[in-house]
C-alpha cells in the first residue's frame, strides 16, 4: 500500500525538530593594574611633606592624552573642548631631556584638534569635603591654565580614594626631606672641575705647540698684523728685517692638572661607589695580590651600589603594595596561575580582609658565584644530616629542591632534565611516579661489631674446644675399644695357653709317670735301689744319668 507524500513545509515529518542559526554575543571586562613612571617635572608635593603616604597634597600633571582620549574615557566633550591647549613644554628638566626638539610641536592645533594636548592634573588632598569634621584623602582632577573641575559621567570628579597611587624613591635620601639627591647631584660638579681642568689642558698645549709669535714694532710692516692674524702650520709672516721674529716659550702646566684630575676621579668613585676595579680588572691589580685582596677591593667598591639598590628597593616595595591593594579593590573574578610550579587558583575577591602581608624585596642574594657556594653549603649540610641518620629531618623533596636551585644557579630552566621530582603523582592511577626506594640500612655500630666479633670468637673457641673433647672422647673410646679387644685377645690366647699348659703338665705327668714306670723297668733302676739315683739325660734320649749322693 502506498503512502501519499506531501510536497512543501508540510511535508516534514511529525515530531521533527526544528533549528535556528543563531549567534551568541559574550561581553567580557578585561582589567588590569598597570604601573606608569611619572616624570618628576609632572609630579609635586606640598613643601612639609615627608613621604607620600602621609602627605596632605601632592599632584600628578597627565599632559601626555589628548582631547580625543580625554572623551573615550568619559570626561564632558563640550568642557574638554573649551580648555585651551597645553603649552608648557618650556620646562627646565623637560627641555634637558628633549634631544630630537619635540617641544617645539606641542599640539595639531587647528589641523587636528581631536589631537592636541589638554592639560589635565589630579590633585589628591586630604580634605573635609563632606563637612562632618573627619578630613578624607580625595581625587579632584582639573583640567586648563584655570584648573577647572572637570566633570565625568555628568558629575564633578571628586572621587574618595584610600591612599595615594604613587610611590617614590631616591638614591641619595636626606635625613627629613622628601626629595633626596640624584647621582646626577654629587657628580655634576666634580665634573664642571674636570671638564675646566681638561680645557686648561688642552688650551696649554694647544699654545705649546702653535706658540704666539713677539715683533718689534721697528721690525713690524705693512702685512705683518695680517699674516700674525693667520694662525696656521709653515705660516709665512712678512717683516721688514729678517730675524725680527721672537717665538714665545709657553710653559707647560699640566704637570699640575693630571694629579687634580686624579684626585677628583678618586672622589667621584668616592660619591658613586663605582671603581675602575668594579668597570674592569686594571692591569697591575692582580700583581702581589691574593684572590681574596681581590675580592675584598671589588666587594668594597660594590658597597655604595648596593646600598643605593637597596634604598631604591623600597620605592619597589611601595610599588607592590599599591599593586596589592588596587587588585583587591577591583578584582572581580578568579584566575589560574602558575606558582612554584604549580597551577592554583586566584581569586581577588577573597583578599579583603588579607590585611597581614609582608613584601620582601628579592636584593641580597649575591652574584651567581655566592649562590651556587652558599647552595652548595646547604647540600653539605644535608649530606652531613643524612649520614648522621638525621632523615626526619632532610627527606626527598628537601634534596630536590636543592637540585633545582642548582640548577636554576647554572641557567638551566629545566631542572626535570636531570632530576625526577619525588612528589609526581601518575594522573591515572594516583601512584608516585618516582617512589621511594627501600630505606638505606643504618650502618652498624662499632661497638656492637666487636661485641659480635668477640661472641663469634668465643662460639668459635667453644667449639673448638668441643671439638676437641669430642676428638679426645672419640680417641678414649677407641683406645678403651681397642684395650678391651686386647684383653679379650690376651684373656683368649691366654685361655689357650693355659689349655695348652694343662694339656702339657697333663701329657708331662704322663709322661712322667710313664717313665717312671719304665725305670722301674730298666736296669738303673736296681741300681737305685742300690743307693744310686737316675735322671733322664737331656742330651741323649732314652739314656740317664745317674747321680751319687755323698753321705
Amino acid at each position: 500500500m502506498a503512502v501519499p507524500m506531501l510536497q512543501g513545509p508540510a511535508a516534514l515529518p511529525l515530531g521533527s525538530p526544528i533549528t535556528h542559526d543563531v549567534t551568541i554575543v559574550t561581553t567580557r571586562k578585561l582589567a588590569q593594574a598597570r604601573v606608569m613612571g611619572v616624570p618628576p617635572e609632572e609630579f609635586g608635593i606640598e613643601r612639609g611633606a615627608r613621604c607620600i603616604r602621609d602627605c596632605n597634597y601632592c599632584f600628578h600633571e597627565v599632559v601626555t592624552k589628548t582631547e580625543a582620549q580625554l572623551i573615550a574615557e568619559g570626561f564632558d566633550a563640550a568642557q574638554i573642548k573649551s580648555l585651551n591647549d597645553y603649552t608648557g613644554y618650556a620646562n627646565i628638566e623637560t627641555l634637558a631631556r628633549d634631544t630630537a626638539d619635540e617641544h617645539f610641536g606641542t599640539g595639531a592645533g587647528g589641523i587636528n584638534a581631536a589631537a592636541r594636548l589638554v592639560r589635565v592634573t589630579e590633585h589628591y588632598v586630604r580634605m573635609d569635603y563632606e563637612g562632618n569634621g573627619r578630613p578624607c584623602l580625595y581625587q579632584v582632577i582639573t583640567g586648563g591654565d584655570e584648573s577647572e573641575i572637570l566633570r565625568k559621567d555628568g558629575r564633578d570628579c571628586i572621587t574618595a580614594f584610600d591612599a595615594v597611587p604613587f610611590a617614590a624613591t631616591t638614591p641619595v635620601p636626606m635625613t627629613h626631606r622628601f626629595f633626596g639627591r640624584s647621582i646626577a647631584e654629587l657628580v655634576m660638579p666634580l665634573q664642571r672641575e674636570k671638564t675646566a681642568l681638561k680645557r686648561g689642558a688642552l688650551d696649554n698645549l694647544y699654545l705649546h705647540n702653535n706658540p704666539r709669535v713677539e715683533v718689534a714694532e721697528s721690525n713690524a710692516g705693512p702685512n705683518t698684523l695680517d699674516d700674525l692674524l693667520v694662525s696656521r702650520p709653515g705660516g709665512v709672516v712678512r717683516t721688514k728685517t729678517p730675524g725680527g721674529l721672537n717665538w714665545q716659550v709657553v710653559p707647560d702646566i699640566t704637570s699640575s692638572i693630571y694629579p687634580m684630575m686624579q684626585y677628583l676621579d678618586a672622589e667621584l668613585e668616592s660619591r658613586t661607589g663605582l671603581s675602575r676595579q668594579s668597570q674592569g680588572i686594571d692591569a697591575n691589580a692582580l700583581q702581589n695580590q691574593s684572590a681574596t685582596a681581590v675580592a675584598q677591593v671589588f666587594s668594597a667598591s660594590q658597597m655604595r651600589i648596593k646600598l643605593i639598590a637597596r634604598i631604591m628597593a623600597e620605592g619597589v616595595r611601595d610599588v607592590f603594595a599599591l599593586l596589592h591593594g588596587t587588585i583587591r579593590k577591583h578584582g572581580q573574578q578568579q584566575q589560574t596561575v602558575r606558582l612554584r610550579n604549580a597551577w592554583i587558583t586566584v581569586d581577588p575577591r577573597n583578599w579583603k580582609t588579607r590585611d597581614d602581608m609582608t613584601i620582601n624585596v628579592g636584593l641580597g642574594t649575591g652574584g651567581k658565584a655566592q649562590q651556587f657556594a652558599q647552595v652548595m653549603a646547604l647540600a653539605n649540610v644535608q649530606k652531613e644530616l643524612i649520614g648522621g641518620g638525621k632523615l626526619n629531618m632532610v627527606g626527598d623533596r628537601e634534596l630536590y629542591n636543592t637540585a633545582v636551585e642548582l640548577t636554576r644557579i647554572m641557567g638551566h630552566k629545566n631542572p626535570g632534565r636531570f632530576f625526577n621530582d619525588p612528589t609526581a603523582v601518575n594522573p591515572q592511577t594516583g601512584q608516585l611516579l618516582y617512589p621511594p626506594p627501600a630505606p638505606p640500612t643504618p650502618p652498624p655500630d662499632p661497638r656492637m661489631l666487636a661485641l659480635q666479633a668477640k661472641a663469634q670468637a668465643d662460639q668459635l673457641a667453644v667449639a673448638h674446644r668441643a671439638q676437641i673433647e669430642q676428638q679426645k672422647a672419640q680417641a678414649d673410646a677407641i683406645h678403651q675399644k681397642l684395650k678391651a679387644e686386647a684383653e679379650i685377645e690376651l684373656a683368649k690366647i691366654k685361655a689357650e695357653l693355659d689349655a695348652q699348659i694343662k694339656v702339657f703338665d697333663t701329657h708331662l705327668k704322663a709322661a712322667t709317670e710313664a717313665r717312671k714306670s719304665e725305670r722301674s723297668h730298666l736296669p738303673g733302676a736296681r741300681k737305685a735301689r742300690d743307693g744310686h739315683h737316675y735322671v733322664p739325660d737331656p742330651k741323649r734320649p732314652g739314656k740317664f744319668l745317674m747321680v751319687v749322693h755323698h753321705v
